[in-house]
């Protein structure tokens, strides 16, 4: 693969979607050149047309934003990457796993909507406590449940859920800080993977920028006391 690529992403902080193919192909080797974009900024209102065709991040560029490719949408920049480059692990080598890692990754893609709905990612604040409810909690359990039966049926040789790293632990790295911020506390197999999902070098990297970012986005702070 020799087209440069660039990856368009927003807020650190904020922006779960972006930091799933950004940690995947920084963990995975895969070069890249970021644009950060972020949100409700000059920047974003003159730029999104002309960088996202579907006016959303992350958006994957072949050859450079405007002139090259662009994919959009994280399950198909992972798909894309897949196929540019098959020897990195993207997936799975097996394809029975294989075919569970990609059930897992849609399946949190298209669901799980009132743990993504009351508990954003938000790596700078901390809520313990907040956004819990009895669909949260089920949403909760039900995650849990796929993360270890995965780690038996397939990751006995690894940390992660098929033993190396790939574009489904990418998937649940977000969720993971999300029970950080949120307090929700975790025992036995689903916190040892919690704890090696955190403990990436990718994830370190995006947490330290997410960090040093000062802007707000108030819709991403539901629980933030009024400013």
């Amino acid at each position: 693969m020799t087209t440069p690529l660039t990856l368009v992403v927003a807020n650190k902080n904020y922006s779960s979607w972006s930091a799933r193919p950004w940690l995947l192909m920084t963990e995975l080797g895969i070069g890249f050149k970021e644009r950060m974009l972020k949100f409700d900024s000059e920047d974003w209102a003159k730029n999104i047309a002309t960088l996202s065709p579907s006016r959303l991040v992350p958006v994957l560029w072949e050859g450079g934003p405007e002139k090259g490719l662009p994919t959009f949408d994280t399950l198909a920049i992972i798909e894309r990457l897949h196929e540019l480059f098959p020897d990195k692990g993207v997936w799975p080598g097996d394809a029975r796993a294989r075919a569970r890692a990609r059930s897992l990754a849609a399946d949190f893609h298209a669901g799980y909507r009132a743990l993504r709905g009351a508990m954003p990612m938000n790596l700078r604040g901390s809520y313990p406590g907040k956004g819990m409810s009895a669909e949260v909690a089920q949403d909760i359990e039900r995650l849990s449940a796929h993360w270890v039966r995965t780690r038996r049926d397939f990751g006995t040789t690894g940390r992660f859920l098929f033993g190396d790293y790939c574009a489904a632990d990418a998937y649940f790295a977000p969720v993971a800080s999300r029970f950080v911020t949120y307090g929700v506390a975790l025992d036995g197999e689903t916190r040892s993977y919690q704890q090696a999902l955190l403990g990436t070098a990718s994830f370190a990297a995006w947490r330290r920028a997410a960090l040093q970012e000062t802007e707000i986005v108030a819709a991403d702070e539901p629980y933030a006391p009024p400013r």
